[in-house]
This record gives C-alpha cells, sequence and structure tokens, in this order.
C-alpha cells in the first residue's frame, strides 16, 4: 500500500517543509526586538549550542564506553550537533495561551531559529570528519566551512531578499505577481544558497559555503519587516493567514511522517533500549548546562535591564524541545556510512535514528505536557 512504499526523504524534508517553517517564524519576527535582544540570542545560538553539542558528545562517549559499546567520539559528537538544536512549536502554543512576556517569547523563537543554522552547520563539518584522520588541517578547514556558512548564508539571504522586495514594489498594483514573490521567497532563497554551495563545489572552493538556513531566515526576516509594506493591506492578509495555515500544516505532517519512521525501524533496535534513555538524560543535562553556563556570566556583565530572569533561565532549559530539524539532519547520515571498529548490530545511521526519535518522543510527552 502507499504507507508501505512511502519513505520520509531528507530532500522532501529539506526542500518542502523546513523553509515553510523557517519562513513562517521569521515572517512574524520584529527586527528592532532581536536587535535589542541580540546579545542573549546570538550567545544561545551559537555558544550554547556548540557547548550543548561538545558536552553530549563527550558524555555520551563516556557513557557507551561504560556500556560496553565501542562507538567513536565523532559518531557521538554528531549526533550531539544534530540534537542540540531547539523546536519551540509547541512552547510557543503554549506562551500565547498564557499570555507570557514577548520578550520571553523573542528569545525562545529567536535561539530557536538561528541555532538551526549552527546545527546545520556543526553537522555537516563533523559528517566531513567521520571516517577521516583528524589533523590540524582537516580542523582548521572544518572552521572555516562553519565560519562562511553562518556569514555567506546571511550575505545571501540579505541579496536576495532585498531584491524580492525591489520587485514587490515594482509590481505593488499586481496583487497576484506581489502575493507571488512572497509565496515563493522562502523555498527560492533555500534553493539558491544550495545551487551556491553546489557551484563552490565544481569550483574547486568547497570551504565557501551559504547556510540555507540563514540565508531564508535573513531574507524571510526583511519580507517580513519591510517587503510585506510594500503590498497592498489585502494581499498580506492573505499572505500571513496562507503562511501560517501552511506552516501549521508542514509541522502537523512531519510529526506525522516521523511516526511512520519510529515504526519502520529494523527489530534489532531494541536492544538500545538502555542507550537511548541514558542519551535522553545526557541530552537534558547538556541543554540545562548550555543554558546556565551562557546565562549565568552574561548576566553578570549585563545592565539590569537586558538580564535574563532566573525564571526564564528555568523555562529555556526545560521547553527544549526537539522536532523536525533533527530528524531532517539524521537523515542525511548516508545509510552506507560505515566507521572503523563498529561492532553494533545496527548500522550508523540506525545508530543514530533510535537515539534521534528517543529524545524527540521524550521531549514531546515530558516537557511539552509539563512546561505550562
Amino acid at each position: 500500500c502507499f504507507l508501505r512504499e512511502f519513505h520520509l526523504t531528507p530532500e522532501l524534508l529539506f526542500f518542502i517543509f523546513l523553509p515553510t517553517l523557517l519562513f513562517e517564524s521569521a515572517y512574524n519576527m520584529n527586527i528592532r526586538r532581536i536587535v535589542d535582544d541580540w546579545r542573549p540570542i546570538m550567545l544561545l545560538a551559537v555558544g550554547g549550542l556548540l557547548v550543548s553539542a561538545f558536552v553530549i558528545g563527550g558524555a555520551l562517549w563516556g557513557a557507551l564506553t561504560l556500556l560496553g559499546l565501542g562507538v567513536p567520539f565523532t559518531i557521538t559528537l554528531l549526533f550531539g550537533a544534530l540534537i542540540s538544536a531547539t523546536d519551540p512549536v509547541a512552547v510557543l502554543a503554549l506562551f500565547k495561551e498564557y499570555g507570557a512576556p514577548r520578550r520571553l517569547t523573542l528569545l525562545f523563537e529567536g535561539e530557536s531559529i538561528a541555532n538551526d543554522a549552527t546545527s546545520l552547520a556543526l553537522f555537516l563539518v563533523v559528517l566531513g570528519l567521520v571516517g577521516q584522520q583528524i589533523t590540524v588541517l582537516s580542523l582548521a578547514t572544518g572552521g572555516m566551512v562553519f565560519t562562511t556558512m553562518l556569514f555567506g548564508g546571511a550575505i545571501v539571504g540579505l541579496l536576495v531578499g532585498a531584491v524580492f522586495i525591489a520587485f514587490i514594489g515594482m509590481f505593488r498594483e499586481d496583487e497576484v505577481v506581489a502575493i507571488t514573490l512572497m509565496l515563493v521567497l522562502a523555498h527560492l532563497t533555500f534553493l539558491i544558497a544550495e545551487g551556491a554551495n553546489e557551484i563552490a563545489q565544481h569550483a574547486g572552493v568547497p570551504a565557501l559555503q551559504f547556510s540555507p538556513i540563514i540565508a531564508t531566515t535573513v531574507a524571510s526576516l526583511l519580507m517580513g519587516n519591510y517587503g510585506r509594506f510594500k503590498i497592498t493591506p489585502r494581499a498580506e492578509e492573505f499572505v500571513d493567514k496562507f503562511w501560517t495555515q501552511f506552516a501549521f500544516m508542514a509541522n502537523s505532517l512531519v510529526f506525522i511522517l516521523v511516526g511512520f519512521l519510529a515504526a519502520s525501524l529494523p527489530a534489532h533496535s531494541s536492544s538500545l533500549v538502555i542507550p537511548a534513555l541514558v542519551t535522553v538524560l545526557i541530552v537534558a543535562l547538556a541543554r540545562a548546562l548550555s543554558i546556565y553556563g551562557i546565562l549565568v556570566p552574561y548576566n553578570f556583565f549585563a545592565t539590569p535591564e537586558c538580564r535574563v530572569p532566573a525564571a526564564w533561565q528555568h523555562l529555556l532549559s526545560w521547553g527544549s524541545l526537539r522536532g523536525a530539524l533533527a530528524v531532517m539532519l539524521v537523515l542525511l547520515v548516508p545509510a552506507e556510512l560505515a566507521v572503523d571498529g563498529w561492532g553494533l548490530e545496527v548500522s550508523v545511521r540506525d545508530f543514530l535514528l533510535v537515539l534521534t526519535l528517543a529524545c524527540v518522543f521524550a521531549t514531546l510527552f515530558t516537557k511539552a505536557t509539563t512546561i505550562g
């Protein structure tokens, strides 16, 4: 039947669902408020994610070694990179219901959007190191790729967003054209960034990379804060409702497909129950360390009005759900990926998939239901 033949591919998730979710979030964010709180947002999105990824990688490697599972550090670090990005959808829905402060909502959403890009960049760098001999040169190259992905993606997003806003201004009176431009912005920006990466690869400059997540986010921010005022109020209302509904459907469909993916896991993956439970605990502890380890020193140097209250730090720590991006990234791991000394019955990708789904379901059924 259709369900047995359907495959949840990374291409489907990456090029259809992810740009939709990124656009809907960034389109409705206020740039001025982001500028006011850019320090804690970027500290959490970059510094906090790096802390979380390396803590998870190190602690999980040690725990699995004690359990008698010889998993290389590069694999546990790869897992740390893909699982550290947060998904605030359920938490933000509760915030709206409870009337949470706007600044708290901005911190959650701003960190989530920015750390998606950091997670993808770190994941791709670590994936390139798996199975290779780690040298100073390879680490330096990885650091260069990580940096260029972040800044290069922002430049692509600024250029594409500016061009689209100019075209929308030219076709202001033609609502159909203006609306169409706003509807294709997210996916086209994503594809342009991916296309630029392909050109850099063929040109022999693999270190020059552009993050499609950052590019789409920046272009969407520009469109939401400047481009939306260049169309008629009726067209703007349609676009806003369209993306809200489209993002809700995309997010819901992703989690439905995740359920099908969990049901299709190989039978022998049940042997990873204990490692999965240990992983869930390590990921929760790493999140707490990344929040308090970043924001406590930040509050020490920040002015009183810029500090993040302790109660908000607890919410940031506990409300860290894992969702669509983690599943998308784990599916990017090649099915045939092999590492020296791998002695588990399951493949590397199935191993990472089991741990990822365990963390996704754990946060959905514990944190999402208790954050209120």
